[in-house]
């Protein structure tokens, strides 16, 4: 679509400022916007064309690649598997380039475990994850011949009797829950997944009643163990108190006759750098790099290793744009509110994890900073996506704003509270630029309820 003229440009990041524009790769945000809101859109033509979800393609292909090289300058590109999280972000079209880098596909619902295969993922390398897994899911799964992991005795219990159904083999992956101290992993109580009092994986002291079910199964192919300790990760040494103890669990059961564990699925929830270097006491972030190295020399020749990482493939590769509605300020003059039309709907992380998100002008103007609460119109006193922000300077009716590294958990968590449509979503590639979701509109909305069941 818009085509400024500019050459490509190569930079450390996607998002930069040039001649107080900001960019996304060579194309201005405001240009974008601009496009949109002026574009002829039929039964829509009251909607603005914020707030406006805008990702980076070269963002998302450096991500990619930034595993890659980790994973080949270790020497393993034949024996660790990048599966993408498509629960970060399930966009077709997103989903699409990344499965072209080769990548796989980790899923936590039967309609996630369909887009990846509509997105053309191989289904030996589409990994079907969760703690309840329906029946549906479970025989989507099968019929496809993805690979599964084991939750709890009723999971086993209910991917034994879909394999006996279809008699088709399951290749199974048990997920252990080591039950590690919440000091093990420093991060939002939401976000870890291996706590002892977890709903994910499978307890240590039950393990052995479950895996006593699986050998007894013909239609059960125990391939590896997995293990997912949390999200925003930011010490690459946990991965390597994960592989310890996969490889210790691996090896007793060995030692019970399972020869065929090829797997050690460790995860992948890297952090990234939400406060680009502006918030002190935050402690050291690990790169992918990091983390490869953390868990390479403890691997035997006969284990290949599966990582999940999906908030730090498309984390900083999307922006959210949300234009200024107004200005108010609480009756003491305590509080001053710059009140947008993006909210909690759109991107609920802050209000949801009291995640940071780093906020920036898309026009620069040499107007004085101050302390301000962004705030959206979502009738919620939590409707908020930062609050006592410092910006950069004062923010003016009509502007626009940039909400940074919304890529994952932005849209995929986005909902229609207060009847309010999900946000447009634009892909960058240099100068050019395509929509690859369209805004929902009160049509799209209502359109299961028109037609039922």
């Amino acid at each position: 679509m818009a085509e400024p003229g500019a050459s490509q440009i190569q930079l450390p990041t996607a998002f930069y400022y040039l001649n107080d524009d900001f960019l996304c790769e060579n194309t201005p945000v405001h240009l974008i916007q601009n496009e949109l809101e002026n574009a002829p859109s039929g039964k829509d033509d009251c909607r603005p064309a914020t707030p406006l979800y805008i990702y980076s393609q070269a963002q998302l292909h450096r991500n990619i690649q930034g595993y890659k090289n980790a994973i080949q300058s270790a020497k393993m590109l034949d024996r660790i598997h990048i599966f993408y999280a498509v629960k970060a972000n399930a966009n077709l079209h997103l989903m699409e380039l990344v499965r072209k880098q080769n990548c796989g596909a980790v899923t936590v619902s039967g309609y996630e475990l369909q887009a990846a295969l509509n997105s053309g993922f191989v289904p030996e390398m589409i990994l079907l994850n969760g703690n309840g897994k329906q029946i549906w899911e479970i025989r989507l799964a099968l019929k496809n011949g993805c690979m599964l992991n084991v939750d709890s005795l009723f999971d086993a219990e209910n991917i034994i009797s879909v394999a006996r159904e279809l008699q088709k083999p399951a290749k199974v992956l048990i997920r252990v829950n080591p039950g590690l101290e919440q000091s093990s992993t420093p991060v939002h109580s939401y976000l870890s997944t291996a706590l002892k009092n977890s709903k994910f994986g499978i307890p240590l002291h039950q393990f052995d009643q479950i895996l006593e079910l699986l050998k007894a199964e013909r239609f059960i192919q125990l391939v590896g163990l997995h293990c997912h300790v949390g999200s925003t990760i930011r010490d690459a040494a946990v991965y390597t108190t994960v592989t310890r103890i996969l490889l210790d669990i691996r090896q007793k059961l060995i030692t019970q006759g399972c020869n065929n564990l090829k797997y050690l699925d460790i995860g992948g929830g890297l952090g990234i750098d939400y406060y680009h270097g502006t918030s002190e006491g935050q402690s050291p972030l690990s790169s992918t790099g990091d983390l490869i190295q953390a868990i390479t020399s403890l691997l035997p020749l006969d284990v290949e290793v599966i990582i999940e990482p999906g908030r730090s493939i498309v984390g900083n590769t999307g922006i959210l744009v949300t234009k200024i509605l107004g200005i108010k300020k609480s009756p003491d003059g305590g509080k001053q509110f710059v009140v947008v039309d993006a909210a909690m709907n759109d991107l609920i992380r802050p209000s949801f994890y009291q995640a940071y998100h780093h906020v920036l002008p898309v026009r620069k103007t040499d107007s004085s900073e101050g302390i301000y609460d962004i705030v959206g119109p979502v009738c919620e006193s939590g409707d908020f996506l930062a609050v006592d922000r410092r910006l950069t300077q004062q923010p003016v009716k009509g502007e626009l704003l940039a909400i940074m590294d919304v890529g994952a958990y932005g849209i995929a968590m986005a909902s229609n509270y207060n009847m309010r449509g999900r946000a447009m979503e634009v892909m960058v590639d240099g100068n050019k630029w395509k929509i690859i979701r369209r805004r929902e509109n009160f049509e799209s909305l209502v359109q299961t309820m028109i037609d039922g069941v």
